[in-house]
């Protein structure tokens, strides 16, 4: 075969963009940066390789910027269940699992202890991931003493408590200590706030374990975080990609023994700020263009929550399983799951990568100055820059600056009975966003 670079000669950034001008007929070529008002970037929609200023490594290697695996892209369909009659969830997660779910996470609905024994009868839990977003410390122990050496996450509320009070050598595999930045992203937060809030939280529980007595490589290894998924494809994209380069950066400064110690585990998680619940079909395509850029960006897990997760007349059987389909779709019929970083190559891409992670490092590097994001005063002022954020977002689909279909145009002509029931508060107890609601 033939090398393309030497069959084709190739054009330098003053000839190409000499083309952009002549196509744009008298228009500026400024109109082809896409200005972001929420975020404050600027994202250029045209690149040249006289541009490309960074080498990312290769995907598998640190600083894992390109991704965690060496060999493939592969990502757990993660589904989400409220516990609440245990026969009944069971019969559910049985159902799950024979459609293509291979991950299960189980939301406690009170602080009650649980027969996991009748939850997860017949249940092969070596063979999956397993998150247990637990109420009590007793939920947790109870977990971790039923599911042996089976790989597992835990989502718990106070971290700090549950540093002092469950032994992390119970299971080998269990990543016990979690830092929730999807709830900055569904508050109305930015990509990089949400970034900078993840990267100080993660640093104060990775401090906390080493005060303990830890090394570094075994306090890294018991994180894993969450991020939300928003609807602008590229920055969530690159959001992902800015993180893992980020906490490379913070772990490596502890000298681990191993390089694999630097590497994010890292489950996205669909939200609602986009939902809508009286056009729901549109949430379809929704999650199925936030879960594709998560999943380019390169996760491990993907949890695509139903979209009538929190409304007063749900359709759990149904949206669950086309949440389901979708990271299916994404695996089964486009191959994603193969491709080593498949949005690799892209200048505009690494450009934007870099720009997310400077702003988040920069922010981060705020909070570390002022106290860390234990000072109440650091949070306060983070929470009032959310707020800025979420009340911009408001505006803009208020303006129709942003447009949502079935939300703020192109009404759903179809009267749907659905509204919103309470959902979560958010990081330091802030409101949850939905702009349907806004409106």
């Amino acid at each position: 075969m033939n090398d393309l670079f030497s069959s084709f000669q190739a054009s330098s950034k003053e000839e190409w963009i000499a083309i952009l001008k002549k196509e744009l007929k008298g228009e500026s070529i400024d109109t082809l940066n896409k200005i972001n008002r929420v975020e404050e970037i600027t994202f250029p929609s045209y690149f040249h390789s006289e541009d490309h200023t960074s080498d990312f490594s290769d995907p598998g290697l640190a600083p894992y910027t390109r991704g965690i695996q060496p060999k493939n892209n592969d990502w757990t369909i993660a589904t989400s269940f409220r516990i609440s009659d245990v026969k009944e969830t069971n019969k559910e997660i049985i159902a799950a699992l024979m459609a293509g779910t291979d991950h299960l996470v189980l939301e406690a609905s009170t602080s009650e202890p649980i027969d996991f024994a009748v939850l997860l009868n017949e249940v092969g839990l070596s063979f999956i991931h397993t998150t247990f977003k637990a109420k009590s410390l007793e939920q947790i122990t109870q977990f971790l003493d039923f599911v042996k050496e089976a790989p597992v996450l835990i989502e718990y509320a106070d971290n700090d408590e549950l540093l002092k009070s469950v032994n992390s050598s119970r299971n080998p595999k269990a990543k016990l200590l979690h830092v929730d930045a999807s709830s900055v992203q569904q508050a109305g937060g930015t990509s990089w706030q949400e970034l900078s809030i993840a990267l100080a939280e993660g640093h104060d529980l990775l401090v906390k374990q080493l005060d303990l007595g830890l090394d570094c490589d075994t306090a890294a290894a018991g994180i894993h975080f969450t991020f939300g998924i928003g609807s602008k494809y590229f920055f969530e994209l690159a959001k992902i990609r800015a993180f893992r380069t980020c906490w490379a950066q913070i772990v490596s400064a502890y000298s681990p023994k191993h390089t694999c110690s630097l590497a994010a585990t890292i489950t996205a998680r669909s939200g609602f700020l986009n939902t809508s619940l009286k056009d729901p079909h549109t949430n379809l395509l929704r999650q199925t263009t936030e879960a594709m850029s998560v999943v380019l960006g390169g996760i491990q897990h993907l949890n695509i929550q139903p979209y009538d997760w929190y409304s007063t007349n749900p359709n759990t059987s149904f949206t669950r399983r086309m949440a389901t389909n979708i990271s299916l779709l994404l695996k089964e019929e486009s191959y994603l799951q193969v491709v080593l970083d498949p949005a690799g190559g892209s200048y505009a891409l690494d450009s934007l990568t870099e720009t997310i992670a400077e702003r988040a490092w920069s922010s981060f590097q705020w909070i570390e100055r002022n106290g860390s994001i234990s000072n109440p005063e650091v949070r306060k002022s983070l929470t009032a820059e959310i707020q800025e954020k979420a009340a911009m977002r408001i505006s803009e689909i208020r303006d129709k600056t942003e447009k949502r279909i079935g939300i703020n145009i192109f009404s759903n002509p179809e009267q749907i009975s659905n509204n919103w029931t309470e959902l979560p508060v958010c990081w330091n107890e802030l409101k949850p966003l939905i702009l349907e609601q806004a409106l």
